[in-house]
């Protein structure tokens, strides 16, 4: 196993400075303690796996909270590079999962209450010398920052979450106010699924093994399947007999979701920070917000590479420092085990190894394939301003063809675009929503089977470097012959070969679309985000008190929030926005939805009445050329 011990310092290459980790070779050993239960003050016993170095403690401990299994099958979130290299660790089904007993219910109090016993546990066995960091992927990520923002985590002194949410509703659960149905009955099924798997310790203790497994059984059936039929409904909820509904309002914003958003309490987090997101991941929107939020100084770090959830990490250097990666002044990328050691070193062992001069934002730039250091996000120099929709003609094949202009059309232009929700199968986003599961199809990188069933805005060919940063706005004027529709804006790279790649897409439930103007101070919740007086970022309540049908053929406008990226179209290329009516299998309609949209006629609306655009962010000169 290699490691980052240390930094080497700061070197100078071509007159920039440069950052360079040196690697050693560590041999370290470790006992495995398994199936240790650790009791919660309600007397529920979580199970957990101990990693201790043979040499050198107490030491340092590496808390890790996870629902895919602590060890054997699922993911096992045990990263054995931890014990290897002078931490203890400690990975721990949470509750309701894996071999621990209790009832999941998805990050709910009783699970944030949990990674509080959790630390003290960690800080006070015998191996540890009291010091505490927290690490873990997905679900681990998100825990990390629950459980920093308790009280009673003092013990606490770094986290490391890679690819978490900051907004439980808008990350990634639902989709402008439609159901994800491209990862969560994926998620739901597979963490259910390996609760059911035998406790690791069942021959032993079969009793608690036993019992666990009945709590996990019956926890389908007050959890998982009330939740997923209350979605289902949607506003039409209320249709379903009181008994059923176990979960009211499911398919709106509220207290359910808020408590298991880390967002909400991001004020709390106090211990030096290293996030890390993908540019394709489901959490795309929380991860550069939650960056924003903290208020850590040089004791926050955001890495964003060209990643689906399920692939952070992948192309950098290697652990052993061979394949080295650069960024566009000669910042070595390490991989994200030496990047966690090295952030877990210094905040965890007091290690003045140079990672606070690390980039404090690296951010990968699609289209020109390179990664750029900042020390903002969006980027530094990032200016925003308007594409318009013009009726004026634009490449591709679609139901209709226009392009994006930098001034409003002077005459108005209204365009039909028919009711398709199952269009958008063959794209990147339904890559993307599967955590990057069935990625690798011919789809994933050309958008023309979905832009054929839509309508195409196309810049000309970009005469220089045009680089994107940041959250986006799509103003869109519509009306329906329905009381509602959905409305799906995608970003895409357009090559000169006609070929259009995904960049970033948005999408809003009409009905849904009243907006919070208030302005966000730091946080963003229950405001909006904006640039030279312009909104960026919406915030929609998605309440069903907010919900407005639509009046049939009466143009509404619509603030689409298209989610933050990173990208650049190199010269030759353009810049294209598709307007669609479907994106499955990312977004399923809600009965109510569904009932209240079927068989519409959608018309777009352009022209200085109805200046249907885009607010784009764009970066001058190009970070990454």
């Amino acid at each position: 196993m290699t490691r980052v011990r240390t930094l080497a310092g700061l070197l100078t290459i071509a007159a920039a400075l440069a950052t360079s980790f040196a690697h050693t070779a560590v041999a370290g050993s470790y006992d495995t303690i398994s199936d240790v239960r650790i009791a919660m003050p309600d007397g529920v016993l979580l199970d957990s796996d101990e990693y201790v170095p043979t040499t050198g403690c107490p030491c340092p401990t590496i808390l890790v909270q996870t629902p895919y299994r602590k060890s054997g099958a699922g993911v096992a979130e045990g990263n054995t590079i931890f014990p290897s290299n002078g931490y203890a660790m400690i990975v721990v089904d949470v509750r309701g999962t894996g071999s621990s007993e209790g009832s999941w219910d998805s990050f709910g109090p009783r699970e944030q209450q949990d990674g509080v016993t959790l630390v003290q546990w960690a800080a006070s066995r015998p191996f540890s010398n009291g010091v505490v960091g927290l690490a873990g992927v997905s679900y681990s990520a998100i825990n990390q920052l629950l459980t920093v923002e308790q009280p009673g985590t003092s013990a606490v002194k770094a986290i490391f979450p890679i690819v978490p949410l900051s907004d439980a509703y808008r990350d990634v659960t639902w989709a402008g106010g439609n159901t994800d149905a491209g990862f969560i009955p994926l998620w739901l099924g597979l963490v259910n699924g390996l609760a059911m798997v035998p406790a690791q310790d069942a021959q032993s203790e079969p009793a608690i093994a036993l019992n666990a497994e009945s709590q996990h059984a019956m926890d389908i059936a007050a959890f998982g399947g009330p939740a997923v039929l209350d979605v289902t409904f949607g506003g039409y909820e209320m249709m379903l007999p009181s008994a059923l509904v176990t979960f009211p309002e499911q398919a709106y914003d509220g207290p359910f979701y808020q408590e298991r958003s880390t967002i909400r309490h991001i004020a709390q987090v106090r211990v030096p920070t290293f996030i890390v997101g993908g540019t394709y991941d489901i959490f795309q929107r929380g991860e550069p917000i939650l960056f924003n939020a903290l208020k850590l100084a040089r004791k926050k770090k955001l890495l964003i590479g060209p990643w689906y959830h399920t692939t952070a990490g992948e192309g950098l250097t290697a652990d052993d420092g061979s394949t080295p990666v650069y960024d566009t002044v000669g910042n070595l990328i390490p991989s994200l085990n030496n990047l966690q050691l090295a952030w877990f070193d210094r905040w965890l062992k007091g290690i003045d190894n140079g990672i606070e001069r690390f980039p404090t934002v690296e951010t990968y730039y699609l289209g020109a394939d390179k990664w750029a250091p900042d020390k903002k996000y969006p980027a530094a120099r990032t200016k925003y301003g308007s594409w318009y929709l013009s009726a004026a003609p634009g490449g591709g094949a679609s139901l209709y063809s226009g392009s994006l202009a930098p001034a409003v059309d002077a005459g108005e232009t209204t365009v039909t675009v028919p009711w398709i929700p199952l269009n958008g199968t063959c794209s990147r986003s339904t890559s993307q929503w599967t955590a990057g599961l069935v990625s690798g199809s011919s789809c994933e990188n050309d958008a023309r089977p979905t832009e054929a069933l839509a309508a195409t805005f196309t810049t000309p060919p970009f005469t220089a470097p045009y680089a994107l940063s940041g959250p986006i706005d799509a103003t869109i004027w519509i009306s329906s012959t329905a009381a509602d529709t959905q409305i799906i804006a995608t970003l895409s790279d357009v090559d000169p070969s006609g070929a259009s790649s995904q960049i970033t897409a948005g999408t809003l439930v009409a009905s849904l679309r009243s907006l919070n103007p208030a302005p966000c101070r730091s946080a963003v919740a229950d405001c909006s985000v904006y640039a030279r007086r312009r909104v960026t970022e919406p915030w929609h309540p998605y309440t069903h008190a907010s919900q407005i049908a639509l009046t049939p053929n009466v143009p509404t406008q619509l603030d689409i929030e298209i989610f933050p990226t990173s990208a650049v179209i190199q010269p030759g290329h353009s810049l294209r926005l598709t307007i669609a009516t479907g994106d499955f299998p990312h977004e399923t309609l809600t009965l109510s939805t569904l009932v209240n949209s079927a068989g519409g006629i959608d018309t777009l609306y352009l022209g200085p009445s109805h200046p249907s655009a885009i607010y784009v962010g764009a970066v001058s000169p190009s970070p990454a050329n």
